[in-house]
């Protein structure tokens, strides 16, 4: 049952052991709000060129075959929708108007009516939740009811499954930038040099190299322009 709507708790919503565990959880409440599949997928921002992402689903293991087959997620208006907005999205024909195969399709595996909303966070972790069903049909007044839940079971699926992967192979990267080394890596991201960072800081230009030679280190990186970047991917430098 959901007790709470406060989004600003470091303890997760859902307490799961593992992402399948939460997963779980996320499904059971998506039942309750009366859909019969749930997708949650999440991207964490590095590595910057292969970005580690998960994936669970109850769909039926045909369409998800078939989804893969057809690699229909090229061409999904639902993820390239949830790429660019976080606004909340219903399933009808004109959403469907460009891809009317994959419409079809997913239509004749019961997935007929769906709802779904993307969230990214400060670090860079962007994530997405899609509701569906075969029946009935959404209506505006059910939205309206449910809005508040939906909202919430968003929020909640993205933390909790994010803190469920923390402990993983795939955990994200924890840094903590002196301010100091925020300021150089801010104005490298803003393509100075080190002598150029030196007069704006009024340091000297052996002083910005210990601290980007530092920031480097910490983030794994390996120069101070893949400093930069990782910073800026993981929120630290904005």
């Amino acid at each position: 049952m959901i007790t709470g709507s406060a989004q600003d708790s470091s303890t997760p919503p859902f307490k799961a052991t593992s992402p399948e565990d939460c997963f779980t959880l996320i499904a059971e409440e998506a039942r309750k709000l009366g859909f019969d599949y749930a997708v949650h997928g999440m991207r964490m921002p590095l590595p910057i060129t292969k970005p580690l992402t998960t994936f669970y689903s109850n769909y039926p293991p045909g369409w998800l075959q078939r989804y893969q087959e057809k690699n229909y997620i090229e061409c999904d208006p639902t993820v390239a929708h949830g790429m660019r907005s976080s606004k909340p999205v219903v399933w009808n024909d004109e959403f469907f108007a460009q891809t009317p195969e994959l419409w079809a399709e997913a239509q004749s595996f019961g997935l007929r009516h769906g709802w779904a909303q993307s969230r990214r966070d400060a670090e860079g972790t962007y994530s997405m939740l899609v509701l569906s069903r075969t029946a009935p049909p959404l209506t505006p007044d059910e939205l309206a009811e449910k809005a508040p839940r939906l909202q919430w079971l968003v929020y909640a699926a993205h933390v909790s499954m994010q803190a469920s992967c923390d402990e993983g192979p795939g955990a994200p990267l924890q840094v903590e930038l002196s301010p100091r080394e925020v300021d150089v890596l801010r104005w490298t991201a803003e393509g100075k040099t080190s002598s150029e960072i030196a007069d704006i800081m009024d340091i000297s230009e052996r002083t910005v190299n210990f601290h980007v030679n530092t920031a480097v280190a910490k983030l794994g990186a390996c120069n101070k322009t893949s400093a930069a970047v990782r910073a800026a991917m993981l929120g630290l430098i904005w």
